[in-house]
């Protein structure tokens, strides 16, 4: 049986080594109100994989994912692509109290939102059976309990001239919005990331973290919107036969340099922060 109270020792350690240093790494544009301002955030191994083919792959220990949850915390929204939906579930959510001394106690869920160019989003995906339609309807909703699991039914940004109409209405049925946007021009499997961003903003969102998959992950370096980038080094080499990877951090083909840069040793992890300034 696992020792849950060792755990909760090793969550409490790294949500107090995160605050000070989320806070004084991790900042946002002054006006705010005039932009979104994006964090692009990921695990990776020491070989630079992000992920398994079409397998999860948990690579951040109790120390970090305790500072993966408390940076969630710091944003209005998180966006991954469908391919992470599919492959690992996830609820988007701030689960971890610990993190979220966000300071009056409580815990501001972000919006969960996806890029999903064919509306592939299932409709047994948790971030739609777990999460609370109550809280969904815009990001200035009333908080939700780390503890409860909840959160905010998901944003889909889809394809405008391509996606299924009655799959739209389906997610619709269910309290999930769905807002069409044009192809990207540059990566035309993708969707345009500038008119994702426009659309968050109009609705609120004016903080972004990016977590991934591997091909978001990169689609956003290269669209020269992101401000800040939080990766986290797991000690394991997953191996370039079994992983996806994204290109290491210092990649001059990115188009940009590290600013700031800040470590930190959370467990047996290694989070590097730094703003991005593009050439």
């Amino acid at each position: 049986m696992a020792d849950t109270s060792n755990k909760g020792r090793e969550q409490q350690m790294g949500a107090d080594n995160t605050k000070e240093f989320l806070d004084d790494a991790v900042t946002f544009t002054t006006a705010a109100d005039k932009k979104v301002s994006v964090t692009v955030t990921y695990a990776q191994s020491q070989d630079n994989m992000v992920s398994k083919r079409n397998k999860q792959l948990i690579l951040s220990g109790p120390e970090s994912m305790v500072m993966t949850h408390r940076l969630r915390a710091m944003h209005d929204g998180i966006l991954v692509g469908i391919n992470t939906v599919l492959t690992d579930d996830p609820r988007l959510n701030v689960r971890l109290p610990t993190t979220a001394t966000a300071d009056a106690g409580k815990v501001q869920n972000p919006q969960p939102i996806v890029l999903d160019s064919h509306l592939q989003m299932p409709t047994t995906a948790r971030m739609i059976t777990t999460n609370s339609s109550s809280s969904s309807s815009s990001s200035s909703s009333s908080s939700s309990s780390s503890s409860s699991g909840g959160g905010r039914l998901p944003w889909v940004f889809t394809d405008a001239n391509n996606h299924p109409e009655d799959k739209r209405k389906l997610l619709e049925s269910l309290g999930v919005q769905v807002i069409a946007v044009p192809r990207s021009q540059v990566h035309p499997q993708g969707l345009c990331l500038h008119s994702v961003v426009a659309e968050l903003h109009a609705r609120g969102i004016r903080r972004l973290m990016v977590e991934g998959g591997a091909t978001v992950i990169r689609s956003f370096l290269l669209s020269r919107i992101p401000e800040n980038l939080v990766v986290t080094t797991a000690p394991i080499v997953v191996g370039k036969e079994k992983g996806v990877s994204v290109p290491p951090v210092n990649d001059p083909s990115l188009g940009y340099s590290l600013a700031l840069a800040k470590h930190q040793q959370l467990g047996n992890d290694v989070v590097m922060a730094a703003k991005l300034v593009y050439k």
